[in-house]
């Protein structure tokens, strides 16, 4: 059984021993049970090219993600605009709206999660060239919730699980910088996306009433969206290490496509991929 089958079994009996517990049976304003609908967003459009943080001018031409099992908590997710000084809060609270600026705060210790507060358990592979994507309901209690975990299913479900090949992400597209252009495929595979304790999840994202904001009293029935933003992926790859004649490169296919696997731009693409401001999630009635 699948580490996040464990934990859906876990969160769903907190879930269950909140809503028991609370103080008036189950009828006040927290711990009563509550369906929530799930989708996915895509923040953005891959098809318009986009500079990443070291000047190469990306545009995807098809991207596969593996989506599995989601759960929030009432923890601070590891990066909090409510840990900062006043100060600093306020000029990362005005990038918010900029879904694809590079995050410079982070949590000060390891994440904490805190009380379950829902979950969807199912799976899918979405397209992220595509439009928003309807996922299974999922359950919770009413109550604060602050940050959730998002996990890869491997191997990947849904119709266009063939896409992926077997991996948890793909991306396939064009690096430009200057005179330079670079046809390239990114994939990882699960084992390659693990996190600092070995689980294939992106913990500590933020959870809010829009995506990239921190806290929401999920006061009813609702809806879960999970906001995607790819870009992040690409901010720090350096596609100068795949470049024809440099150190290492590796060989372009018939195609004239160069596969970055096991490259320092691969590197970078993986950290990316297991950033948590690329999964933000957000809950409205």
């Amino acid at each position: 059984m699948s580490s996040w089958h464990r934990a859906g079994t876990t969160v769903l009996v907190a879930l269950l021993a909140a809503a028991c517990s609370s103080s008036d049976g189950g009828s006040g304003t927290t711990g009563r049970i509550i369906t929530l609908k799930t989708k996915v967003n895509i923040a953005d459009d891959l098809t318009q090219s986009k500079t990443n943080a070291l000047g190469w001018g990306i545009t995807i031409s098809k991207a596969y993600l593996s989506v599995g099992p989601l759960y929030y908590f009432t923890g601070d997710p590891v990066l909090s605009q409510r840990l900062l000084p006043k100060s600093k809060r306020r000029g990362a609270l005005a990038r918010i709206g900029d879904m694809f600026a590079t995050p410079a705060y982070a949590h000060p210790g390891h994440y904490i999660e805190g009380a379950a507060m829902g979950q969807m358990v199912g799976a899918t592979t979405v397209d992220l060239l595509g439009s928003s994507v309807a996922l299974p309901d999922g359950n919770g209690v009413t109550g604060m919730t602050n940050s959730a975990e998002f996990t890869w299913q491997t191997p990947p479900a849904g119709d266009l699980a063939p896409s992926l090949n077997g991996h948890v992400v793909l991306a396939q597209g064009t690096a430009t910088k200057g005179a330079v252009t670079i046809l390239f495929i990114a994939k990882a595979d699960a084992t390659e996306v693990v996190d600092g304790d070995n689980k294939v999840e992106v913990a500590g994202c933020s959870f809010g009433a829009v995506p990239g904001q921190v806290g929401v009293d999920m006061d009813g029935d609702g809806t879960v969206t999970l906001t995607l933003v790819p870009s992040v992926w690409f901010d720090e790859v350096d596609f100068s290490y795949v470049t024809p004649g440099a150190a290492g490169a590796p060989t372009p296919d018939a195609n004239g496509v160069v596969d970055i696997a096991g490259t320092l731009a691969w590197a970078g693409f993986v950290r990316g991929v297991k950033k948590g401001t690329a999964y933000l999630f957000s809950y409205s009635k």
